[in-house]
C-alpha cells in the first residue's frame, strides 16, 4: 500500500509540475505577444535605445508595431538628448506619414472602395442603329447603400498624402440601380463620337476649404439631395487591369 501511495504522490507531483509549466510558457508568450502587439511610443524607443538594441532592430518594431509617437521640435530635441540616432527618428516620421487619404464623412471614417467591375450598356442598339446609338461604358460598386449615411449638408474632411492633390478629388452621384451603385465613365459612339470620363451633370458642385498642412474641408454648395454618392479620385483608374478608379462612397438620406 505504501508503494501505490508514493507512485500516487509522484504521479500527482507531475501533474502539478506540468500545469505549472504549461501556465508559465502560456504565461510567457502571452506577455510576448502583448509586448508586440502594443503601440510604440516616444518612452519606449528611449527605452529600447538605452537597452542597448540596434538602430535596425529599432525600426524593424516600428514597422511591425502600431505607433503613437509625439514629434514636435522639442520631442525631436529629447529623442536626441537621450542618445536615438537620426536613423530612428527619421523611421518614426516616416511611420506617421499617410499613404493612402484619410476620409471622414460628417465626423465618421470612411474606407477607399476600389471600382473594379465594369458594365457596358446599348451594345445590341449600337449595332442595330448602326452606330448611332452610343454604347455606355459603366463601373460598378456592389450593394444598395454605402455603409457610411451622410447628412443633406454633409462635412467632408479628407487629409491626403504629400503626393496628392485636394483638385483631383470629387463628389460623383451614382445612379441607384436596386443592388449596386453604377458611374458612367464614357461612351462610344452616337451622333457625338466617343466621350470619356465622368458625365458634368453628375459632378456634385463643392467648396474646399484648406484647414491646414494636408487636411481640407470639402462642402456642398447647396443641399444634396437623397441619394447614392462618392468622392472620387480623378485619375485613379487603371483599365488595363480592370480598375475603374477609386474613391470613398457614401449614402445621403
Amino acid at each position: 500500500m505504501k508503494i501505490s501511495r508514493d507512485r500516487t504522490n509522484d504521479s500527482f507531483a507531475l501533474f502539478v509540475c506540468v500545469i505549472a509549466f504549461l501556465f508559465v510558457g502560456s504565461s510567457g508568450v502571452a506577455s510576448a505577444q502583448s509586448s508586440l502587439e502594443s503601440e510604440v511610443d516616444n518612452a519606449r524607443i528611449i527605452e529600447m535605445t538605452q537597452k542597448g538594441l540596434g538602430n535596425d532592430v529599432i525600426i524593424a518594431r516600428i514597422k511591425a508595431s502600431p505607433t503613437k509617437f509625439s514629434l514636435s521640435d522639442d520631442d525631436l530635441a529629447n529623442l536626441k538628448k537621450a542618445g536615438v540616432s537620426d536613423a530612428v527618428v527619421a523611421a518614426m516620421i516616416g511611420s506617421t506619414q499617410l499613404t493612402i487619404p484619410k476620409v471622414t464623412i460628417d465626423g465618421n471614417p470612411v474606407e477607399v472602395r476600389t471600382i473594379g467591375e465594369q458594365k457596358v450598356g446599348g451594345r445590341l442598339g449600337h449595332v442595330v442603329t448602326l452606330g448611332i446609338k452610343s454604347i455606355k461604358n459603366k463601373a460598378y460598386l456592389q450593394g444598395q447603400h454605402a455603409s457610411v449615411i451622410a447628412s443633406r449638408n454633409p462635412v467632408i474632411n479628407v487629409e491626403l498624402p504629400a503626393n496628392e492633390n485636394i483638385d483631383n478629388y470629387i463628389v460623383v452621384e451614382m445612379d441607384d440601380k436596386g443592388d449596386r451603385r453604377e458611374i458612367e465613365m464614357g461612351s462610344i459612339g452616337g451622333t457625338v463620337g466617343e466621350k470619356v470620363g465622368i458625365r458634368a451633370d453628375r459632378i456634385v458642385n463643392t467648396s474646399v476649404v484648406p484647414q491646414g498642412g494636408r487636411r481640407f474641408k470639402i462642402t456642398p454648395v447647396k443641399e444634396m439631395k437623397k441619394g447614392e454618392y462618392i468622392l472620387y479620385s480623378v485619375g485613379s483608374a487603371d483599365f488595363p487591369h480592370g480598375i475603374y478608379g477609386q474613391g470613398f462612397d457614401f449614402t445621403v438620406q
